[in-house]
This record gives C-alpha cells, sequence and structure tokens, in this order.
C-alpha cells in the first residue's frame, strides 16, 4: 500500500479547519508538485508509508496511519511547513549565513508549530466537554467532572508556554519522578519513570515518532486521565522508549495489558544516529517491578502481538495463551537479567523482589550445570549470577548465590571463578551469622512490678516477672546486659495519654485490698505505685538509650498496659506504658518520629486509640485475627491526619513464626525504611506462645527468637538500631520463660535462631499471608514503598 494524493489533501483539510492560511500554503505546494506521492514504480517499504516535500522524502508510520488515519499525515505536513517557514525567515535575515548554523532553529520551529496545533486542538476538545457538561447540569460548575476538565486545560495551557531549555527528562537520578533505575546495552544507566508530559517530552516524543505514540495519541491521553499508565524509559537524557498499559478488571480477576510499546530503535525518524540497545527489555523489566511493587491485586501481565514475534516474547518469560496472546508471570532471559539490574542499582527494594530473585537462583545454578551446552542461556546464566554477587545487590540475593555455588562447586566449570568474585567483592561471608561489635542492653526489671495483683488468683500475676529474673540469671547472658532502675511516673505525666479523671481514678484505688475497673482488670493496694513504676521504668529504658547507653533494650513490666485507653483500664492493663514511652520520647527530647510495632496474640487497641487520628506515631499492629478485644481489621487505617498511620496485621489463629516474620519482613520493614524513626517502640506480649492459655497461635521459643531477630533488623535498617521492647501479654510461665530466654539471646547477640531460618522466611512468597495482599493493597496509598 501507498500514500495518495487524496489521503495527503485529506490532511490538509483537516487543517485548514484551524489553519486556513498554512492550508493554503499546502494546497498551492501539493498542486505544483513540491508536495507528492512516491511514483508507482518505485519500490515500496512494508514498514514505512511516505511522500516527498519540498523534494525530501517524509516517512509516516504505517502503523499510525492505519489507526489513526490523518493525524500522523497532518504532523508530518506542519513539521516541515515550519521547517521551510522558518528556514526563508532566517535566511532572509541572514542570507550569507552556513546552512548548518540555523539547523536546530528550524528543526525546533516545525516541532513547535505542530505541537502546539495539537495543544490547540487538544484544549478545544476538553473546552466542549466542559460546555457539555455545564449545559446537562445546569451551569454547576463546580461538579468534580468540569473542576478535573479544566485541570486538564490549565495543563495543556502550562505545556503549551513551557520553556525548552532543559537537555533531560530529569535533572538526576535522585529525581523522584523516577520509579526504577536500572542499566543497558554498554553499561548505560537508564531510569523508568511516568511519561512526564511537558513541552521538551512532547517534543522528544515527535521528533523521534515512535510507533503508536504520535502527539495527538499522547496528549488524547492527557486529557483522557490515562496519562498515568504512559511509561517512558530514559537513558543519556533522552528518550528511548515508550508502553503504555491498560488496567483489565473483570470479575475475580485484574490484569496489565500491554496495548502499546516503542522503541527508539524502532523509530519511523531517519535522523537518530544513536538507539540505545536493550530499551524494550529494560521497558518490561520496569512493569514488572510496578506490578510486583505496586499492584498486588494484578495477577498477569499480558499483550496481543503478530506470531513472529513469538520468539522474542517467550525468550523473556511469556507463554502463549490462544492465538497471539502472550502472559508474563515470571520473568526469564535477558529480562531476569534486567530485572536483575534494576533491583541492584536501586538504593531501596521492596523484599518481595528480592525474594523472587532469590528463588530463581536454582534455575540458573542448574543451567550452569549444563557444562556441555555454552550458549546464550548458559551467558546469561553467568551474568545473572555475577549480579548476584555484585556489592549493590541485596546481601540475601549474593548469600543464596554463595551457598549454592559452593553446594555445586564440583559441577560448575566457572565456580571458582564465581567465588573468586564473590570474595573480592566481600561476599563470601555476607550476613553468615556473625556477630556484630557487642553492645551490652539495657533492661528494665524490678522486684517492685510483683506488688500489682499480690495476693489475688489472677492470671497476670507476680510469677511473669519472677519468671523473667530467672531468665536475667542464665549464664549465657552474663556481661551481656545492664540494669536500669526504674522510677515512678508523674500524675502530670500520664496525662499525657490519659484524662486526669482516670488518672485520679486510678489513685483512688491505692491502698484498697481490691478494687476492680472491669471484670478481667483489677487493682490491689500497690497497684497505683505499681503501675507508675511500670510507666517510669519504660521512661527509665527511653533515657538509657537516648543517652547513648545503649542502642536497644527490655522493660520487664506489669501491669501490662496497650489496652488502656485514655480514659479507663481493660484486659488487664492499668496505664498505657508503650503510649506513654512514645508520647515522653516527643516531650523531653522532641523526637520527630516513633514507630510502635505491637506483636501480641491479643490487638493493642488502646494504643491504637491514642495515636488513631494523628500523624505523630506510626503504629503497627500484628495480632491473632477475631480475639480480644475485637478490634484492628485491616480496614482501620486511621482518621484525619492519622490515616493511613495505623496499620493493623490480623493473623489467622494457629498463626505460626513465619507468618508473622513475613508480615514484619515484607510489610512493617519496608513502612519503617520508608517512615525512617527515630526509635522503634515494641509492644511484645508473650501469648503468642504455642500452649499459651489465653491465645491460639503456635509460636515456638525458636520462633520468638526469629520474630526478634527481623525486629532487630528492622530498627538497624530504619532506626539506627534503637529499639525498645516493652512486654506485654503472656499467661503461661513456662513460656515467658523459654520465649524470654530466646528474645534475650538475640537481643544480648548470643544468637539462637540459623540464618537460614530467617532466610527461608525473606525468601518466602508474601502472597502465602492471605491478609498480607488485601493490607497492601489499602496501604499502598499512604506508603509508596507498598
Amino acid at each position: 500500500m501507498m500514500l495518495t494524493r487524496e489521503n495527503i489533501k485529506q490532511a490538509i483539510d483537516a487543517i485548514g479547519k484551524r489553519e486556513p492560511e498554512i492550508a493554503y500554503t499546502l494546497n498551492t505546494m501539493l498542486g505544483k508538485g513540491r508536495i507528492d506521492i512516491p511514483p508507482a514504480s518505485e519500490s515500496r517499504d512494508e514498514k514505512k508509508l511516505h511522500f516527498f516535500f519540498g523534494g525530501k522524502k517524509v516517512f509516516v508510520n504505517k502503523y499510525q496511519f492505519f489507526t489513526s488515519g490523518t493525524p500522523p499525515l497532518e504532523q508530518s505536513l506542519l513539521i516541515h511547513y515550519g521547517e521551510i517557514a522558518q528556514t526563508r525567515n532566517l535566511f532572509h535575515r541572514e542570507p550569507l549565513a552556513n546552512s548548518g548554523k540555523h539547523a536546530s532553529k528550524i528543526d525546533m520551529a516545525g516541532l513547535s508549530l505542530m505541537l502546539n496545533y495539537e495543544i490547540d486542538l487538544a484544549a478545544d476538545l476538553v473546552k466542549k466537554q466542559i460546555a457539555l457538561k455545564l449545559e446537562k447540569n445546569g451551569c454547576a460548575d463546580e461538579s468534580p467532572i468540569v473542576n478535573l476538565l479544566r485541570q486538564h486545560l490549565k495543563r495543556l495551557a502550562d505545556i503549551r508556554d513551557d520553556s525548552i531549555e532543559q537537555s533531560g527528562f530529569y535533572d538526576s537520578l535522585d529525581d523522584p519522578r523516577i520509579l526504577f533505575q536500572g542499566v543497558i546495552h554498554d553499561y548505560t544507566s537508564a531510569a523508568f519513570m511516568r511519561f512526564p508530559f511537558t513541552r521538551e517530552s512532547l517534543i522528544q516524543a515527535a521528533r523521534l515518532n515512535l510507533e503508536f505514540f504520535h502527539i495527538r495519541f499522547l496528549l488524547n491521553c492527557l486529557i483522557s486521565g490515562t496519562d498515568n499508565l504512559v511509561f517512558a524509559c530514559i537513558a543519556k537524557g533522552e528518550l528511548q522508549g515508550l508502553i503504555f498499559l491498560e488496567r483489565i478488571r473483570k470479575l475475580f480477576y485484574t490484569g496489565f495489558e500491554v496495548k502499546y510499546v516503542a522503541t527508539r530503535r524502532g523509530s519511523a525518524s531517519q535522523s537518530d544516529p544513536h538507539p540505545v540497545k536493550g530499551a524494550g527489555t529494560f521497558i518490561m523489566a520496569g512493569v514488572w517491578m510496578l506490578w510486583k511493587t505496586n499492584f498486588p491485586d494484578v495477577k498477569e501481565i499480558f499483550l496481543e502481538s503478530e506470531i513472529e514475534a513469538e520468539r522474542f516474547y517467550s525468550s523473556i518469560g511469556f507463554q502463549t495463551r490462544g492465538p497471539y496472546r502472550y502472559v508474563l508471570k515470571s520473568p526469564e532471559g535477558r529480562l531476569l537479567i534486567s530485572v536483575a539490574l534494576i533491583a541492584a542499582s536501586s538504593k531501596k527494594m521492596h523484599p518481595s523482589i528480592t525474594s523472587l530473585l532469590c528463588k530463581r537462583i536454582p534455575g540458573q545454578i542448574r543451567i550452569l550445570k549444563r557444562r556441555k551446552t555454552i550458549n546464550k542461556e548458559h551467558k546469561r546464566a553467568l551474568d545473572f549470577i555475577k549480579i548476584a554477587l555484585h556489592p549493590t545487590s541485596s546481601d540475601l540475593l549474593a548469600r543464596t548465590a554463595v551457598l549454592m555455588l559452593l553446594k555445586n562447586k564440583s559441577r560448575i566449570f566457572e565456580a571458582q571463578t564465581l567465588l573468586t568474585l564473590a570474595k573480592a567483592f566481600g561476599r563470601t561471608e555476607t550476613d553468615s551469622g556473625q556477630k556484630a561489635p557487642f553492645h551490652p542492653v539495657a533492661v528494665v526489671i524490678d522486684k517492685r512490678y510483683q506488688n500489682h495483683l499480690m495476693g489475688v488468683t489472677h492470671l497476670e500475676n507476680y510469677k511473669r516477672i519472677k519468671a523473667v529474673m530467672e531468665i536475667l540469671q542464665n549464664k549465657r547472658l552474663d556481661g551481656k546486659w545492664f540494669r536500669i532502675a526504674p522510677r515512678l511516673a508523674q500524675k502530670n505525666e500520664l496525662t499525657w495519654v490519659h484524662t486526669l479523671d482516670y488518672v485520679e481514678k486510678v489513685e483512688k484505688t491505692a491502698g484498697k485490698s481490691l478494687s476492680s475497673f472491669d471484670f478481667d482488670t483489677q487493682t490491689t493496694a500497690e497497684s497505683w505505685s505499681t503501675a507508675r513504676l511500670a510507666a517510669g521504668g519504660v521512661f527509665s529504658l527511653l533515657d538509657g538509650i537516648m543517652s547513648g547507653r545503649a542502642s536497644r533494650g527490655f522493660a520487664f513490666i506489669r501491669p501490662p498496659g496497650h489496652h488502656a485507653g485514655p480514659s479507663k483500664g481493660m484486659g488487664f492493663c492499668i496505664f498505657n506504658n508503650i503510649a506513654l514511652g512514645a508520647k515522653y520520647l516527643k516531650q523531653k527530647y522532641k523526637v520527630s518520629r516513633v514507630m510502635i510495632i505491637d506483636i501480641d496474640a491479643h490487638h493493642g487497641n488502646g494504643t491504637q486509640e491514642v495515636f488513631y487520628d494523628t500523624d505523630e506515631v506510626l503504629f503497627v499492629s500484628i495480632h491473632e485475627s477475631e480475639s480480644f478485644p475485637g478490634t484492628g481489621r485491616v480496614e482501620e487505617t486511621g482518621q484525619g491526619k492519622g490515616k493511613g498511620f495505623t496499620i493493623n496485621i490480623p493473623l489467622e489463629k494457629g498463626s505460626r513464626a513465619r507468618d508473622i516474620g513475613r508480615a514484619l519482613y515484607f510489610l512493617a520493614g519496608p513502612v519503617a525504611q520508608e517512615y525512617n524513626p527515630d526509635m522503634i517502640l515494641v509492644s511484645f506480649g508473650f501469648d503468642l506462645y504455642i500452649h499459651d492459655r489465653l491465645a491460639g497461635m503456635k509460636v515456638t521459643p525458636g520462633g520468638y527468637a526469629l520474630i526478634t531477630a527481623l525486629l532487630i533488623e528492622i530498627a538497624e535498617r530504619s532506626a539506627g538500631g534503637k529499639i525498645a521492647f516493652v512486654m506485654e501479654g503472656g499467661y503461661s510461665i513456662e513460656g515467658i520463660g523459654k520465649c524470654g530466654l530466646a528474645v534475650m539471646k538475640e537481643i544480648c547477640n548470643v544468637v539462637s535462631v540459623s540464618q537460614d531460618k530467617i532466610d527461608r522466611v525473606r525468601k518466602s512468597d508474601p502472597g502465602r499471608l492471605s491478609s498480607l495482599r488485601k493490607i497492601t493493597e489499602i496501604h499502598k496509598k499512604y506508603w509508596k514503598v507498598l
């Protein structure tokens, strides 16, 4: 097929509706043969159409022409008209100037004329939509749809008036608009980002004339609200490719369809001497990363393409599903390499990506063991292992690669070379369980904590403190901790969280043999002073950490506190010790960001209530679903300024340490790194124990060690290592003894949990924790890392 004069005439007529003077000139040129079609005898290009403008061959993208009609022709005519007009103007002023002197100005004049034409066309369309809405709604000009359309109109005006002095899409690789960074051909740095829709970016897109992505299509995305689904690959400060996604929603199904993708190497432009290889694979890697880190509800990525492309799509992990349909669930080949490079190049990477990459290492090792088949697949497997070992890759990925290489050393020809490389990179002992430099741990413990409910039969009794005292006498903890004496919290300090009426109500119970606040919360003669000592013990522990005497510590106190609300005690709790600790940090040390992680079989409803409508504390609770006190649903996310600062992770009855570990590693940890708290406070209950009488969880002492190790890791990565544990529940004395010892060993660097056990959590599938996907979907609008 070739272009006809009728096609060109139709395009000129379309231009004439807005620019009659330009159309008149173009019609004159068409009549005189200065705009013409190729002769019938000329050989045809199967991929490109062209016509002649002033004797110059002008290419038109065949796909654009077939799908969109005259717009690609209109744009080509306008660009070349603008170039001729600018040429005449410049040479009229400087008739003796060298032809190359004004080349860039001439090029820009044509592109600017075309872009302004398209922007004005889009603006007229938006104005018509506004007029129709106003007419339909009786001039209700403040409707959300009309306001949105006006925003589109303003954005178009901003693009039209924008300068084009910037040379790139971003100022630096730290630009927040960049979603992912990586490396493409010849170690060229590349960035994956949403197409910015600036004048400069549109000029670049027009110059490249990428298949599918003509300017009218891009502007239609902008005014239709689908601009956030257009993504770009940028390398060397220039556009290298574009992709447009469509989110497909059906009953019980959500998927991403790759509607269009085009790269610079496939451009119809003939004036591009420096296309960068690998942009297409990098774009697809960016989409895969986007899917895995931002859209947990999306089941798969799919596209439709010609049968000739099957070999390429199969090589990067797509599987055929029906005629012309390809589905991507897991990257392979070049795509896997590109994903690994993006992960290695990113300062912060969601742990689920590292987990997925770790699972690919055994497959790459199997490929390397096939000594007789040294091919592209073998080379890519080798490249993947090298990337895994690189210093910028995650410790977990490197450690997994090293262990697999050691295990298969005799069967892989390159194993010794790779292990030598790992040693050069400092990877042979990556996180291998070596003890960190020792810092004594601060511990708050006092016999007076036994005085609460003394003489009363109760599950929350003095034996809990006696069990802790026995733990601290264990010889393996000798010299690993130091005691901090607790002080009494003052009444005015208690009112940071509780009402004065409630504080005085508790005070009046002093000296009385028995007083009840509800069916399970009582006080005895010494409870007032003991409860003040519990809150004050937390203050003393925080003083020890903030002064630098320790970076971590444990306040073994009672009565517990996380169920106590501002105006009442409940669930064995009198004053909310952990909430008071957060307030103490803010009052005394002017700390701006405090994170509370509540790990207890029962939801910390009191702590949630205290901070529910404020952003001054980030509260994360991991607890047994549908247990006392009935709160802690995933939908409870805070209100007002506190929206998003309450994250509830209810787990099914019977959950084990690995489930809690997944919640910590894949959700609490990433959020903590984004929040960057000054300190982490942990409401720590021992009622997750497998034999606890008031809960149905199945955590063993070894499981408690695993949980503690992950909590310390979160603190190291997000809070400079500062973490304070505060005892909450736990009603099996045996459980407190066994689990408490395991916890203290971890806190004191007497490592009791194997690195392999921690790695199994890191490499596990976060999707196996059913509630995690829903929680991520709810909170991703508040936390970028999700």
